[in-house]
């Protein structure tokens, strides 16, 4: 739970949608009776709409009038009730983060939508904007490709590689072949990058990558001596100064 922002999620709504995986929790807020558009939120790998980094974002989009939606995606160890961890994927993540989406257009066909993803979460939402009618992404501490993410591990040691194979073994198998950037190539919508500088995982280059595949990139920012979960005073002041420039 995020300490800056620690009732966001305890005073939102919390509501389970069906979908063809089952259900799907999803943790919805606003602050307005009439909110500028919807942003979905997507947490990582082994992430939860309560983490830190995630609060931040959530009351970035609040602040300015937006609706937020995260949803408890499946096979995350920070969700008990989500399943068990070592079945998470790529894809199944994708997939699960489409119906939320493909849900919000239902739900409000007439409104703004926006896509907004930590880690795993930038992964998806880059994958979801590729041709996607999306007002614009906002990705933090994105994955690029598997590869990408394999090569970061290497650098901490053989203990990193070993650890998300024992983990995540369908995860890992993808890693080989997952790669975010032909969806970022096709994605018009404009695009934000936050990231934090000392992130071992998603290296700057990485990051820097991730940004420079989208044609209608805007901002990249990369807080100085922040690791993989930017959070605090400083995340909130360059969320927000991401969201003017996305004219959010």
């Amino acid at each position: 739970m995020s300490n800056s922002h620690p009732n966001w999620t305890a005073t939102a709504q919390r509501i389970e949608i069906s979908t063809r995986f089952g259900a799907l929790p999803l943790v919805i807020a606003a602050r307005s009776g009439d909110p500028v558009g919807t942003v979905l939120l997507v947490h990582g790998r082994n992430g939860a709409p309560d983490q830190a980094q995630i609060a931040e974002i959530a009351e970035a989009y609040l602040a300015r009038g937006w609706r937020v939606v995260a949803p408890e995606l499946p096979y995350s160890a920070a969700l008990p009730e989500s399943g068990p961890a070592d079945r998470v994927t790529f894809s199944g993540h994708i997939d699960a983060a489409r119906a939320a989406w493909d849900w919000i257009a239902r739900e409000w066909p007439h409104g703004s939508r926006a896509l907004a993803g930590h880690s795993l979460g930038g992964y998806a939402v880059a994958q979801l904007g590729a041709g996607a009618d999306a007002h614009h992404v906002l990705a933090m501490s994105p994955v690029l490709s598997g590869r990408a993410l394999l090569l970061a591990r290497e650098a901490m040691g053989q203990g990193a590689i070993d650890e998300v194979r024992r983990e995540a073994p369908a995860y890992f198998a993808e890693m080989q072949v997952a790669d975010a950037a032909p969806a970022l190539h096709r994605m018009t919508a404009p695009l934000a990058v936050v990231t934090g500088g000392a992130d071992g995982l998603i290296p700057l280059k990485d990051a820097h990558s991730y940004f420079d595949a989208a044609p209608n990139a805007r901002f990249f920012a990369a807080l100085p001596d922040e690791h993989h979960c930017p959070a605090g005073e400083a995340c909130a002041r360059v969320l927000s100064l991401a969201l003017s420039m996305l004219e959010a």
